[in-house]
């Protein structure tokens, strides 16, 4: 099933965000880090970060970043 072009777009931008602020805030998802990983250089985002990584995320998929509701 193919998806749609535009939704398409959407998932790789919202991809790139995710990837871009990991690096920026040290963050890292997984809650298994391997031995020998970078660990010691991974932390939890702060309150402010996880606000801002929302705001954009929901830009990203169209939705008003403040209440997450559909724009348009």
């Amino acid at each position: 099933m193919e998806m749609d072009p535009e939704r398409r777009r959407r998932m790789m931008e919202l991809a790139r965000w995710h990837r871009a602020w990991q690096a920026e805030h040290g963050v890292d998802d997984a809650d298994f880090i391997p031995e020998g990983s970078d660990s010691e250089n991974r932390r939890p985002p702060s309150p402010e970060a996880e606000r801002e990584f929302m705001a954009r995320a929901r830009e990203i998929m169209g939705l008003d970043p403040q209440t997450g509701l559909r724009t348009g």
